[in-house]
């Protein structure tokens, strides 16, 4: 993809318009009514639109496929649209006007989470795949950035892996949370890899908490979820994994709320006060993690 993007695509009597381009992947994003295109080199989109029809067939809440073909030598797909505001946005408009996430927009986050978990399960494999969760949460990124602590981050990647061994290794979204979920479902594949059941899941219910609140920063931290909606998803989320037969998800929450501050350290480049922050807190979840010591101080610090 080149750095020029037009603004415009036309396929099939449609006009569709750029909305973005993602950071990390030459994918570009265009939007019609209804429906949204995606479109990159063949190399590049042609796993997404394979793992998207695969995910599709596990009955994960994601938009069906409407099209797919070439234009210019790239490959392209449209999706359904799954409406105008993320579920993030409406939390965002709630914590704004009424001081908290309204009951409404909990339930909807809370009934996509739902559904998503139990289409995961169904992506169970026999095996460990410690080399696509090590990746897919950019632990070698987080050496790279932070050398002095490759020793400490190790250990610490090798205790997640060995705790969480009594769960099963499943497709994993990647970037689960309330920016990527309408209320019809969850969008945005492009971060998928494998890992440990659970760490999405976990991730989705603490993301927020990657964002400070007071201060001056390139993003903010936009919404809180209250104690309540925090106890309830984790109640309902259990008992989906114990009446599978799994462990209680909470049991390992500080494991994988480890691994994903790993993933939202890295690769901050643009956004240097964010990175400071984050790395700061990260260093200090490091060490909390290795000692045994509960993290939820940390997460709620501003």
């Amino acid at each position: 993809m080149t750095e020029q993007v037009a603004a415009t695509i036309e396929i099939g009597g449609k006009s569709y318009e750029h909305v973005k381009t993602r950071e990390y992947t030459p994918v570009a994003i265009y939007k019609c009514d209804g429906e949204f295109l995606r479109i990159a080199p063949k190399e590049v989109l042609t796993p997404e639109l394979t793992l998207h029809k695969k995910i599709l067939s596990y009955g994960f809440p994601v938009p069906n496929i409407l099209a797919e073909g070439e234009l210019d030598g790239m490959l392209y797909y449209t999706e359904q649209s799954f409406g105008d505001k993320l579920l993030g946005d409406l939390f965002w408009e709630d914590c704004k006007q009424g001081g908290e996430i309204s009951s409404e927009h909990f339930n909807f986050f809370l009934n996509v989470s739902e559904k998503f978990a139990l289409a995961q399960l169904k992506t169970a494999i026999d095996d460990k795949d410690d080399e696509g969760f090590y990746m897919g949460i950019h632990v070698n990124d987080i050496i790279e950035e932070l050398p002095k602590l490759e020793t400490t981050v190790i250990a610490a990647f090798e205790k997640t892996k060995e705790r969480t061994r009594a769960l099963p290794t499943v497709l994993t979204h990647g970037d689960l949370n309330a920016h990527n979920m309408f209320q019809a479902g969850i969008i945005d594949l492009g971060s998928t890899h494998t890992a440990p059941a659970g760490y999405d899941l976990i991730g989705n219910i603490y993301h927020t908490y990657n964002f400070p609140k007071t201060g001056e920063y390139e993003s903010m931290r936009r919404y809180d979820f209250t104690a309540n909606q925090i106890s309830e998803y984790l109640r309902v989320i259990d008992a989906i994994y114990t009446e599978s037969g799994l462990p209680r998800l909470i049991d390992f929450k500080d494991d994988f709320i480890f691994a994903k501050s790993v993933w939202s350290t890295v690769r901050m480049y643009r956004y240097p006060k964010l990175k400071k922050w984050r790395q700061d807190r990260f260093k200090k979840i490091l060490v909390s993690y290795l000692n045994g010591q509960p993290l939820a101080q940390i997460i709620f610090e501003s």
